[in-house]
């Protein structure tokens, strides 16, 4: 009986936990911060048990979503079929199905689960007819000549014709597309702004944080400082940058050691392409949180992004040898390693992320391009067979080339 209650509570903590991964990953979801959704999304699987299916069924179309908007759209495919196997009438699932096989250029899928996508909605009750406005017809217009653009390498001007359809009528291809440029700009490392760089602690109204506060107004000041905070980050959902970046920047006037609103500040200046400014705000939030796994995360996406490959890998190791039960920093390192050519390391990485996690179909092909590149083919091929049971959509070519290597055709 003990036992039971015991095994009982361990589920009721497991799955608030699990919620809570799943809301912090929905939340930078909607704000667009991709690898800090994946990494909370991914959290939250392996702490579900077998009859959470609606949970699950969240989870997966939302890591769906995040891969799509990460451009991997292979693992979207994979991530749609685990919630459609649980529940084959989401439509949200089976939009962005439609999606990921659009983007990797299967139109005849693509369409069909779009159609599904229109056929289940109206079914909900949720389809609702939007009428034209006198804009409507040339949206299709816009479209193509922000597509146009972003094929010849005009972003700016691909941004403003995607904005602009977003105007007449706000839909989400168009959102996918428009972050499928910013994307790109920040990979190519082209500013989105000329604005110059921005002193940390510039203004009239810089405090210094005393020692000896009372404890009133110590409350007043972390209220102060929490009121900023949810400020900033709501001017930075609705990409009011300059504001968000003015809010954070008056927490590190009360608490210059605040490593929140370093992190944020550092995820503002990125966006603006404002990028040795977002290192050194990753650095101090890290210095001052050095269990800040996001921080971590951000910081070496953008070293990668800048093709700083040597520098991603000395944070991801100082990262996991400070978080050592975290799986997707070991997979992150191996990113980097497997980036730099380092297929050995790349090997070591990833079976660090597997011993913590060993349900995750990504970390397991990755583990087997690994292997493959190393030429021990017997172990390839098992880690992209448990991929695939896991649901990941391995290359054809790879498979069978695996096969004829380690003949097993």
């Amino acid at each position: 009986m003990f036992s039971y209650s015991c095994l009982a509570q361990t589920d009721k903590e497991h799955l608030k936990t699990a919620e809570e991964h799943f809301k912090r990953g929905d939340a930078f979801l909607t704000r667009k911060l991709i690898p800090d959704a994946i990494v909370e999304l991914k959290k939250a699987i392996p702490l579900l048990k077998e009859d959470q299916l609606q949970l699950k069924v969240d989870i997966y179309v939302a890591l769906a979503n995040a891969y799509n908007w990460k451009g991997t759209h292979k693992a979207a495919i994979t991530a749609c079929n685990k919630a459609l196997d649980i529940n084959p009438d989401n439509a949200n699932a089976h939009y962005n199905l439609g999606f990921a096989y659009r983007e990797e250029g299967d139109s005849e899928l693509a369409e069909k689960e779009f159609a599904l996508f229109d056929k289940l909605l109206k079914q909900e009750g949720e389809y609702i007819e939007i009428p034209e406005n006198p804009k409507s017809e040339n949206i299709e217009k816009v479209i193509a000549l922000g597509d146009k653009y972003f094929k010849e390498g005009r972003l700016d001007e691909a941004i403003v014709e995607y904005q602009n359809a977003i105007d007449i009528k706000p839909r989400n291809d168009i959102f996918n597309k428009l972050g499928q440029v910013h994307q790109q700009k920040r990979s190519a490392g082209k500013p989105e702004d000329s604005s110059p760089k921005i002193d940390m602690f510039e203004g009239k109204d810089k405090i210094d944080k005393a020692p000896d506060l009372t404890e009133s107004e110590k409350i007043a000041q972390e209220a102060s400082i929490e009121k900023l905070l949810r400020k900033g980050a709501s001017f930075y959902d609705e990409g009011m940058i300059e504001k968000a970046i003015d809010a954070f920047k008056k927490v590190l006037t009360i608490d210059p050691e605040e490593p929140e609103a370093q992190y944020n500040l550092g995820n503002a200046y990125a966006d603006k392409g404002m990028f040795d400014e977002a290192i050194t705000m990753y650095k101090k939030a890290i210095d001052n949180n050095p269990e800040y796994v996001d921080a971590y995360l951000n910081l070496s996406t953008l070293y990668l992004d800048m093709d700083l490959i040597d520098d991603a890998i000395t944070l991801c190791k100082q990262a996991a040898s400070a978080n050592p039960d975290d799986a997707f920093l070991y997979f992150h390192l191996g990113e980097a390693y497997a980036l730099n050519l380092q297929y050995k390391e790349a090997i070591t990485a990833y079976n660090n992320a597997m011993l913590i996690n060993p349900m995750d179909p990504e970390t397991q092909y990755r583990l087997a391009e690994s292997y493959y590149k190393t030429e021990q083919f017997a172990l390839a091929i098992k880690h992209a067979t448990r991929a695939e049971e896991l649901g990941y959509i391995t290359e054809p070519d790879f498979m069978s080339d695996l096969k004829k290597k380690t003949g097993t055709e």
